[in-house]
């Protein structure tokens, strides 16, 4: 029978599940809201960027703000409530606005507004949603409860490849009116998990915060994104030029698939060989298939490469958020968890700033942009210093 704890750790999987959904629904309409509004595609590519650069600055404060919020109300749910809550009705709002676009002519600057403040609600509550795991579960075990919403966020995340053309069948004031509900019923199975108790004053933790850890934290979100950006377009084109017989996009689907499953037995092995250990093994082994696949045009090898990739990659994405929050004081996990966030969308925000379009980036560059990306990560991650024993 399931602890207490695990059940909130499932709900906030679930939640998880949810914020990939509602992003992957975004992603997917935003170039189509654009252009039917009668601005420029290209325009998606430019509020992708300044959303980014406004999570640099948002994911931070809304972090720290939660911390806060916990240690005077012993509770962090009303960040998640209130975005929640916000962002379901900007999602309401957007289609709307689309379907009712002759009435809003004379001010047809306000979807692009809507957009970015939409972005904007979303980081009200992920950092202090995600955050929550630090209370969920033991520090050693934080890689084995991360899995859980690494496998959810995996599965919804494989969808898109495969199921774009499917999404917008569904007409967007369906697919965002799904997205909304399915945000909401995430929060409230969240909140049934994790009922509001008696308030108690947290008891601040007295250790410092070592502003090292902070431009650690930042630059292994910028890694990170890099990384992984450039990984998922470089696997399809490598596989349309050496397996053409093969759908890219269903492979694709499938890698990001079967490598979030792999976050399960890497979450035991984090917890057993430590999880900044196995961080740094899968960096590397990520590093070397990645210049294997482009470098070393074999299909046997190129094979080979993806599977390391299916195997290693989660040990990065799965453990760097119970490092994050161990390499913070528990009372500013959601501060640690902004820095994070907030490295990771200044990574986005600058990779597409950089790759516009991302048609321009070859296998080759790719390859060599990623393996720096996971690098970098790597070299974060080796000089991170963690604020708890996991062991």
């Amino acid at each position: 029978m399931l602890s207490a704890s695990w059940y909130k750790i499932i709900g906030l999987a679930a939640l998880q599940g949810a914020i990939t959904l509602t992003w992957l629904i975004y992603g997917i309409y935003l170039p189509k809201l654009l252009v039917g509004y009668g601005f420029p595609a290209k325009l998606a590519i430019t509020l992708l960027i300044i959303e980014g650069a406004i999570g640099v600055i948002l994911e931070p404060l809304f972090g720290s703000l939660s911390d806060r919020a916990y240690r005077w109300l012993a509770t962090k749910f009303g960040f998640v409530a209130l975005g929640v809550i916000v962002t379901s009705a900007i999602s309401i709002l957007i289609p709307t606005i689309f379907v009712f676009r002759d009435v809003f002519r004379s001010v047809n600057w306000i979807l692009p507004v809507v957009l970015v403040a939409w972005a904007m609600a979303m980081t009200i509550f992920r950092t202090p949603a995600i955050s929550l795991m630090g209370r969920y579960a033991f520090a050693s075990e934080l890689p084995i409860a991360m899995s859980f919403l690494t496998v959810v966020g995996s599965f919804v995340g494989a969808l898109r490849p495969i199921s774009q053309d499917f999404i917008l069948s569904l007409g967007a004031p369906f697919a965002f009116t799904i997205a909304s509900i399915v945000l909401l019923a995430a929060t409230a199975l969240l909140r049934y998990f994790d009922p509001p108790l008696n308030p108690t004053v947290a008891i601040a933790d007295s250790r410092s915060i070592s502003l090292l850890n902070v431009s650690l934290l930042i630059g292994m979100g910028g890694g990170i994104a890099w990384g992984f950006r450039c990984l998922v377009e470089t696997i399809p084109k490598v596989i349309k030029i050496n397996f053409p017989q093969v759908d890219a996009a269903l492979m694709l689907a499938f890698v990001l698939l079967a490598s979030g499953i792999f976050a399960f037995p890497g979450g035991i092995l984090a917890f057993k060989y430590g999880n900044k250990r196995l961080m740094l093994v899968g960096s590397g082994a990520v590093v070397v298939a990645l210049l294997g696949m482009v470098f070393l045009p074999n299909q046997i090898l190129i094979a080979m490469a993806i599977l390391l990739i299916i195997c290693c990659l989660t040990w990065v994405t799965n453990g760097v958020i119970p490092l994050a929050i161990n390499m913070f004081p528990i009372d500013r996990s959601g501060l640690a968890l902004g820095m994070y966030f907030g490295g990771f969308s200044g990574g986005v925000s600058s990779f597409s700033l950089l790759f516009n379009p991302v048609t321009n980036l070859t296998p080759s560059l790719g390859a060599i942009c990623g393996s720096i990306g996971f690098t970098i990560a790597g070299i974060c991650i080796f000089g991170s210093i963690e604020s708890v024993d996991k062991n």
